[in-house]
């Protein structure tokens, strides 16, 4: 079995006029809805608590689009991981990638891996996860977002379409509703994130 974390960057930053799309920074609400849905992921998925087994292994690898937004967001996924930074890889593909080229990055993973977090971005991460996914769809895949698969193979070259199971799906905007008190202003206040 593999796992793999799909992770949409958290929000950026339209403020610096003429800026490059890849040269986009995290704003306020971005840094602090990356390291708090971050937290959540090594809390209820990737760490064992005193007397209960981990739902899934921790990552192995954190795979970012070169995007700063990106990158960012995969720094902060990093910091709540046993290899922290020392786990994370830059790989150019995943800049603005469309389904496919994701696919091919996933089969390309390194097979000693059993779970990768890959930082991407909409919208063809988020059609990604509905077509990796045997059942069940995505309805949507807001900033800092986050799809949860089992992958049930034992070969990341062997990942296709509509074979993954959904174990989890986290929003930012979930997080607060259900856990106002830890995760206050993760999220818009109103309307879509």
């Amino acid at each position: 079995m593999k796992f793999l974390t799909l992770v949409r960057h958290a929000k950026s930053s339209w403020e610096t006029p003429g800026q490059e799309d890849h040269d986009r920074v995290l704003n306020e609400r971005g840094r602090r809805a990356a390291p708090a849905v971050a937290a959540f992921l090594r809390q209820t998925y990737w760490c064992a608590n005193e007397g209960q087994a981990a739902l899934m292994p921790a990552p192995s690898k954190l795979v970012s689009s070169t995007a700063q937004r990106a990158w960012e967001t995969a720094r902060a996924l990093a910091a709540t991981t046993a290899g922290g930074e020392q786990a994370l890889l830059l790989d150019s593909r995943l800049y603005l990638a469309q389904p496919s080229a994701i696919l091919d990055v996933v089969r390309g993973l390194d097979e000693a891996w059993q779970h990768v977090v890959l930082v991407g971005h909409n919208p063809g991460l988020h059609e990604f996860s509905n077509q990796i996914l045997a059942r069940g769809v995505i309805s949507r895949m807001p900033t800092c977002s986050v799809v949860i698969v089992a992958l049930p193979t034992e070969f990341w070259g062997l990942a296709d379409w509509g074979t993954g199971q959904l174990l989890g799906h986290v929003t930012p905007k979930s997080l607060e509703k259900r856990f106002p008190e830890l995760y206050q202003g993760i999220s818009l206040a109103d309307g879509d994130d």
